[in-house]
């Protein structure tokens, strides 16, 4: 069973312009690692460059894809440092109306201290109101 599960699991690659420029530039050092054991550096002389061919044309297919992704990682660099730049003066711009200077922020109103006595009245007034809103309804 653990066998079966472990087939079906598809591995994902990440797609971004860091691994593309890594790969690009392992292939580069491939490359250049094959031209360095060849037959041209040991000769010291051009004339041999049909038995280095493989790796004189893995440097070169690798070189420009290292160029190519290396251009692109900086491109989108850029940007994020652009959005990054927009969130932030985005942030400071909410902080600010949200937080305005404390002169600025409207004052409330004092809230009355009643003493015991006004309660009182005021709660024994609301009483014969209602008696008498009640006494009419019956009436009609």
């Amino acid at each position: 069973m653990a066998d079966k599960a472990a087939d079906r699991q598809t591995v994902q690659l990440a797609d971004g312009p860091e691994y593309r420029v890594l790969a690009n530039l392992f292939g580069v050092l491939l490359g250049c690692s094959g031209l360095l054991v060849g037959t041209m550096v040991h000769e010291r002389s051009l004339d041999y460059w049909q038995s280095d061919l493989v790796p004189i044309l893995i440097l070169l297919i690798t070189g420009r894809g290292l160029f190519k992704s290396s251009i692109d990682l900086l491109r989108e660099s850029m940007v994020y440092a652009e959005k990054k730049q927009m969130v932030n003066s985005f942030l400071s711009r909410q902080a600010e109306v949200l937080s305005p200077e404390p002169e600025a922020m409207p004052k409330l109103a004092a809230k009355p201290h009643y003493s015991e006595e006004e309660v009182l009245e005021a709660v024994g007034k609301r009483i014969e109101q209602q008696r008498e809103e009640a006494a009419r309804k019956s009436k009609f």
